[in-house]
């Protein structure tokens, strides 16, 4: 992995935390730098005041959910990749996320190796 790569600034976006640090932990393991967020209101705050290369973002949250965060960031910030996740049962949200824009999608239980994969194609 190149170093600029590993510079970039990832969010997180995920309800339940246990997921959230799981992905946290692989990340920042890995050289980036990782910024969470329990919701997509969260995510949007983290999108309005930091510089922000690519977001991991669950689709099905409390409050404001992954496909109202993936419709606002197509708006405001069209050109950060979106990787979204959801549980099998939630199949119809990630082919709603892909005709959105999202720029992967993955079941959970999640793969980190693929997830990871994913991350650095997108920001090479």
């Amino acid at each position: 992995m190149n170093t600029a790569m590993t510079q970039a600034t990832l969010l997180v976006v995920e309800d339940e935390k246990l997921v959230r640090d799981l992905l946290k932990d692989k990340f920042e393991e890995s050289g980036y730098q990782v910024l969470e967020a329990g919701n997509g209101a969260e995510g949007l705050a983290h999108l309005h005041q930091s510089n922000i290369d690519l977001v991991i973002s669950d689709l099905v949250m409390p409050d404001t959910d992954g496909l109202e965060l993936l419709m606002a960031m197509r708006t405001e910030w069209p050109d950060i990749p979106m990787i979204a996740i959801t549980a099998p049962s939630n199949q119809i949200y990630l082919e709603v996320a892909s005709r959105l824009g999202a720029a992967r999608t993955f079941e959970k239980p999640l793969d980190l190796a693929q997830i990871e994969s994913a991350v650095d194609a997108l920001l090479a």
